[in-house]
Order: structure tokens, then sequence, then C-alpha cells
């Protein structure tokens, strides 16, 4: 499939080119005549590093690369499809905006948590 996307490109290039060395052709055509060539050498390259990138997937694949979720840091909970655990951030108590904006954040949580419990509490009751 590449080697037909490149020869297209190489053959739209040259069709400019012949396009504008015609009487109606001009600058504009010999800028799409550079042009898809280029698009050619971007398909290329976007393909080497696409196959390299599976091959050092498929290298490191192995056993080794499989983790214990309890090694990795991920943790399930109930209504979370998957969580990462992560080290607690500590904040410069001088740091004013940021305890600003995590105050903001855990109200925003907390607001989100109330609406979360009332509308299970309003399905719970339409379910009786």
């Amino acid at each position: 499939m590449l080697v037909v996307a490149v020869l297209v490109m190489l053959r739209l290039g040259q069709w400019q080119w012949d396009r504008a060395n015609s009487r109606t052709g001009g600058l504009q055509n010999y800028a799409y005549a550079l042009q898809w060539p280029l698009f050619a050498v971007f398909a290329i390259v976007v393909y080497v590093k696409t196959m390299r990138e599976e091959d050092r997937r498929a290298a490191g694949s192995g056993s080794a690369a499989r983790l214990d979720p309890a090694l990795s840091g991920v943790r399930r909970e109930d209504g979370v499809r998957v969580g990462v655990s992560t080290p607690s951030v500590v904040v410069d108590p001088d740091d004013v905006e940021t305890q600003e904006w995590n105050a903001r954040l855990a109200a925003l949580n907390a607001a989100s948590a109330r609406t979360e419990s009332t509308e299970r509490g309003a399905a719970r009751g339409r379910d009786r």
C-alpha cells in the first residue's frame, strides 16, 4: 500500500511539473510539483518509524514486560475502570495560588460526589 501511495504522489508531482511548464502553468504549479514528492518522503518516514516502534514493542513484549498490577501501581476501584496510584504531592506552604486551586478542586469534587449520591438515591426511589 505504501508503494502505491508513494507512486501516486510522485506521479502527481510529475503532473504538476508538466502543468507548470505548460502555457497555463504558473508558480503555484511549481510549488505543488515540489510538494508532492515531499509528501511521498513523509509517508516513507512515517512508515519506517511505525515499523521500528512495532519492532521495539514486540521485543519488549516478553514476560518481563507484564507486570503484576500491584507492582505497577495500578489499582482497581468500584466504578473506576483503571486508576493509577501516584505518590502524594507536597505543596509548598507559601504557594497560595496552588493551595487555592487545590481547595477549589476539592470543593468541585465534593459537589460532584453529592450530586452523584443524590442521583443514586433518586434512581433507587424510582426502582421501588
